[in-house]
């Protein structure tokens, strides 16, 4: 009796000690291979992972050598490359339906200003496998977007991004951007003073959609201003009212926030949020020392409390980061996390928080029987449901938690998504299009030679190709194409129906030619008309 006791207590022990790395085994490497090296190879840095269901996932990602920049789908089997257009280093997806999404990208090339295209200040609009529409604003006018740094959907016709604080010249608050199935609006308005406008002076860092309603977390800095505040503390949370004198309700908790012995508010990085059937999780980690990861739950009676962190192991020290928080439909939520000291070559970290506060042991990524070398730390996290979880690493290599789901065979998922239409951020040309195919019609018969003094064709490919254009400086476009015959052409540049720019009328032998037009900042054209229209011969 003895024997068999002892042995199954060291069973007992045996699944006790094991359990750690069991749930690291759980998680393992799911890359995808790269083409045209026919192996698994990093993706570049991923902004987000965001999953409509278990079979339906996309991420965003600013690319490498040797994977470009764009988005990348999961149907079930694996992922693969889904959009070649709209990537970004900080790229955001937020899901509107099943085949249709958003994303926060980078800005389209073409608007010359000395740098590299901004990062995450423009949007892409995916819909049944095709980008239907692209939204960005010339750099330094008016009303430029600021980058952004969230985004979620309620449906296809309620969208919100948000980002960066304003500068409070015209309005204080943070730069938002709300679509309504219709039109993309600021708000507050980044051109139009709105004095009954409450929006926190505060940079908006994440935002979640959960049990009816959209949640935004902010971070708090002592330079923000801030006003309407709970009343022992900043608000680091609100809900979104949408057409609301007040569209960002402050959320206070029941008690005031233990930011970590000695710790200021200031301290603590933004609160991560996400939702599922037991609440909404608000995890944020620590700007600086003395501050402690620091827990919120939103349960389903309204209430916003701190979940106080059981953590014996010191898995969540003072001064750890956090890298990504996903709730995982049921245990917990699961965190990314850097420890103070990691280091661009420590492995990834994973732990699990519990709804009681119990925090496990840390899981180690890669795990040591995968032979794989270090894959950076911890990055963006998504849980599309219980036991079945993502984590992308800082440097984009995939490793999957649970079993794979039934595949995904929706034709609008296996697509190569490689046109983005033209947006405001450069004003663009009408696209040039081929002439009707008339071939075996009746020859239109002819005409004599009327008064004018030239033709127009209204075949533009007939007359010119290789059209481009890109800007000089802020100020001066130059379009440059090819003359296919003799021909007079003048530019002209327009904004919401009037003409702001044009050059003169100018006479052009055919080869390659070239006008330019200087450019109000203040009247930023939304669209160009390259006129050209064929000479009789004879006539100049």
């Amino acid at each position: 009796m003895k024997r068999v006791a002892v042995l199954a207590l060291l069973s007992l022990l045996g699944v006790a000690l094991a359990s750690p790395a069991a749930r690291a085994a759980e998680w393992r490497s799911e890359q995808p291979v790269a083409p045209g090296l026919g192996v698994p190879a990093a993706l570049g840095p991923v902004g987000d992972v965001e999953f409509q269901a278990p079979n339906r996932g996309m991420l965003i990602t600013a690319g490498n050598g040797g994977n470009p920049a764009g988005l990348y789908a999961y149907d079930g089997t694996g992922w693969y490359r889904y959009s070649t257009v709209c990537g970004g280093r900080e790229g955001r997806i937020a899901w509107a339906g099943p085949d249709e999404l958003w994303t926060i990208s980078d800005q389209p090339a073409g608007q010359e200003t000395g740098q590299a295209p901004p990062q995450q200040i423009s949007l892409c609009h995916f819909q049944n496998g095709q980008v239907v529409a692209s939204y960005a604003k010339p750099v330094g006018v008016a009303d430029s977007y600021l980058p952004m740094n969230a985004a979620a959907c309620s449906g296809p016709n309620d969208c919100w991004f948000a980002g960066e604080r304003l500068p409070g010249t015209t309005n204080v608050g943070a730069f938002h951007l709300h679509w309504d199935g219709a039109a993309l609006t600021a708000v507050p308005s980044l051109t139009k003073p709105e004095a009954e406008a409450v929006d926190p002076g505060r940079t908006v860092e994440s935002l979640a959609f959960h049990d009816g309603s959209l949640y935004e977390s902010v971070a708090v800095r002592e330079d923000d201003q801030a006003t309407d505040e709970c009343a022992s503390e900043p608000s680091f949370l609100h809900r979104i009212v949408e057409g609301s004198a007040e569209p960002f309700l402050p959320l206070c908790t029941v008690e005031p926030i233990a930011y970590g012995a000695g710790a200021q508010p200031t301290q603590l990085e933004a609160f991560r949020l996400s939702g599922d059937e037991g609440g909404l999780w608000a995890i944020a980690g620590a700007a600086s020392k003395p501050a402690m990861v620091t827990a919120l739950r939103l349960g389903a009676e309204g209430g916003l409390e701190q979940l106080p962190l059981e953590d014996p192991g010191g898995v969540l020290a003072a001064g750890t980061r956090i890298g990504g928080v996903a709730a995982d439909g049921g245990e917990g939520a699961w965190i990314g996390f850097r420890a103070p000291g990691d280091t661009s070559t420590s492995l990834a970290r994973l732990t699990l928080v519990h709804t009681d506060g119990s925090v496990d042991p840390p899981t180690p990524l890669p795990a040591d029987g995968e032979g794989l070398d270090n894959k950076g730390r911890a990055g963006p996290l998504a849980c599309p449901a219980e036991q079945q979880c993502w984590m992308a690493t800082e440097k984009g290599w995939l490793f999957h938690l649970g079993p794979d789901p039934a595949p995904n065979e929706d034709p609008a998922m296996h697509v190569l998504v490689s046109y983005r239409p033209p947006d405001e951020s450069l004003p663009s040309v009408p696209p040039i299009s081929l002439p009707e195919d008339d071939s075996g019609a009746e020859p239109p018969a002819e005409e004599g030679p009327g008064p004018e003094e030239f033709v127009p064709t209204g075949l533009p490919r007939r007359l010119y190709t290789h059209l481009e254009q890109h800007l000089i400086g802020k100020r001066v476009l130059e379009m440059t194409f090819v003359l296919h015959q003799k021909a007079h052409v003048r530019l002209v540049a327009s904004r919401k129906g009037h003409v702001v720019a044009a050059t003169p009328r100018y006479t052009m032998a055919k080869g390659p030619r070239s006008v330019r037009l200087r450019l109000d900042p203040k009247r930023w054209p939304t669209k160009l008309d390259l006129q050209v229209h064929a000479l009789k011969r004879g006539k100049s």
